[in-house]
């Protein structure tokens, strides 16, 4: 019995090893497309650079996103003067939608970049499969998750800075 309860152990020891190493880490390997139709990956986009950084998910048919991005956009250029971080703004809309992201982007000329995740991978590997947007994910210098917030409230923006300036401690 006892050489069954050491097996048993071992087995669950093992596989929970595989599984934690073959989890994906900050900063991915996701490919993205720019607005312009250029496609890149989120290894060399998000790339660590001894900052925080902000991931905000949305969608083209989402009006709270697009308020969220809105005031992102507008309080962006004081947040950089206090704190400098990164900020991506990723669509996950799917692909008959892209000719709404690349409108919305060039219409709003956003002070960050914004990308589409096309595959919608992004799902895959962040907690709560980015189920109901928007939804924000704060990664402090070194990748790791500090900060998810899903929905979008005017004021919220404030935490999510208040949240940045800890990631960057």
């Amino acid at each position: 019995m006892k050489k069954y309860v050491f097996l048993l152990f071992f087995a669950f020891f093992t596989l929970n090893l595989t599984a934690q190493s073959a989890h994906p880490t900050f900063p991915f390997n996701i490919n993205l497309t720019a607005p312009d139709g250029k496609e890149t990956n989120s290894k060399k986009v998000l790339k660590q650079s001894g900052k925080p950084t902000v991931l905000a998910f949305w969608l083209t048919t989402c009006q709270p996103c697009k308020v969220e991005l809105a005031t992102y956009a507008k309080a962006y250029p004081n947040w950089q003067k206090e704190q400098p971080f990164n900020l991506f703004a990723i669509s996950i809309d799917f692909t008959e939608r892209f000719p709404q992201v690349q409108e919305w982007a060039k219409q709003n000329n956003y002070p960050f970049p914004i990308f589409w995740d096309g595959a919608r991978a992004f799902k895959d590997l962040l907690p709560g499969n980015l189920n109901g947007l928007p939804q924000v994910f704060v990664f402090d210098h070194k990748g790791g998750l500090r900060y998810q917030h899903k929905g979008f409230r005017p004021g919220d923006e404030n935490e999510l800075f208040r949240q940045v300036q800890q990631a960057a401690k």
